[in-house]
């Protein structure tokens, strides 16, 4: 799954790419990823073997963000005992490191993770003074600062690059991921763009939870809010956290309502069509009719479903039995959703799996 999201969907593919990119060209970057991010680690493997394929003399180095200074940090972390020993009270940190020339941060790319709300200025600042220091020279070493805090989209500074996974991949990628994990499921071919269209409709911005609900096939079609508290009682993220899902039971309905809605709409119209055309004739004997807006309809074409299910009824148009049990399910579809209602999964089932042979 994780490299079908970050290899195959452009857009995630891309971020890569100009992740790495930035940092090749020696620019430094502040990166807004969500909580959640998908598939963290491939992230970063997949950023580091790209960095290596642009500049295999420098190394990829991913740092959890530490408590301490920033400056003092990269000092101890990356710079000789005897290179320290050289430093001077009243320099400051990304002064002295950014006039050393001999020092193996020279040759890091370094991506810095979780970088909270406290430290966020203060690693700011010592990427631009760095930076200020290390003006014109060849080898320097570039910064990748990622933050979960959308708060701090503001606070940015010259010559650092600004990244937003939100503003760079959105809900259509999450669905492409969903139709293309959908297509591994075993489900019916003609249920795959609905169970990718609901998981990608539910779990939102969650790619990970996306392809657990697509995963769990027609178990999460039939029960979406029983599938998704099981994933959240049983399976864990990538990165070994638990799965936190917030929505509520009416939130869930209304997506999957919207999902029914885009997915069972275009079929029962479609259907219309065809029982027009099959029974024009008797359809043609019983007009004009009044519909149900107090309008006389006089062509076969604009008679709605349920006045059809209605001439039906009168046997203005004559079906068997298994014909008329079809228009009902139909023309009952037709009113749960219009009166915002949720389709048993059995319905959807029923009538996705006619809509290629009307």
């Amino acid at each position: 799954m994780d490299k079908i999201w970050w290899n195959q969907i452009t857009k995630a593919h891309k971020f890569i790419e100009d992740i790495a990119a930035a940092a090749a060209g020696g620019t430094s970057t502040v990166l807004f990823l969500p909580e959640n991010v998908p598939w963290k680690n491939t992230l970063l493997e997949l950023t580091g073997d790209r960095l290596k394929m642009e500049n295999p003399r420098n190394s990829f180095v991913v740092t959890e963000c530490p408590q301490e200074d920033a400056g003092l940090f990269l000092l101890n972390r990356f710079c000789a005992e005897r290179k320290r020993a050289t430093y001077r009270y009243g320099m400051s940190y990304a002064a002295f490191l950014g006039r050393c020339e001999d020092i193996v941060l020279n040759n890091r790319y370094i991506w810095v993770a979780d970088v909270s709300d406290e430290k966020y200025d203060e690693w700011l600042d010592f990427v631009t003074e760095y930076n200020k220091s290390t003006a014109g020279r060849k080898t320097h070493a570039v910064f990748i600062l990622e933050t979960h805090s959308r708060n701090l989209a503001r606070k940015l500074r010259k010559g650092i690059r600004v990244l937003s996974f939100d503003q760079n991949i959105g809900m259509y990628d999450r669905f492409t991921f969903c139709a293309l994990i959908a297509a591994e499921n075993s489900c019916k071919d003609y249920l795959r763009p609905y169970l990718a269209e609901l998981a990608s409709a539910v779990c939102g911005e969650d790619a990970e939870l996306c392809a657990q609900c697509v995963q769990a096939g027609k178990g999460f079609m039939e029960h979406p809010g029983e599938t998704l508290g099981l994933i959240a009682q049983n399976e864990y993220r990538s990165d070994g956290s638990a799965y936190c899902f917030s929505k509520s039971d009416d939130e869930i309905r209304r997506q999957v309502w919207e999902t029914q809605l885009k997915n069972i709409f275009p079929v029962i119209e479609k259907y219309r069509n065809h029982f027009i055309e099959k029974n024009r004739e008797d359809i043609k004997k019983a007009l004009p009719i009044s519909n149900s807006f107090g309008e006389m309809v006089e062509k076969p074409e604009d008679v709605e479903i349920g006045t059809l299910f209605y001439l039906a009824g009168l046997r203005e148009i004559s079906l068997s039995v298994g014909d008329y049990e079809e228009l009902k399910l139909y023309r009952n579809a037709r009113n749960m959703l219009a009166h915002l209602n949720v389709l048993d999964f059995e319905d959807v089932d029923a009538i996705l799996s006619r809509a290629n042979t009307l």
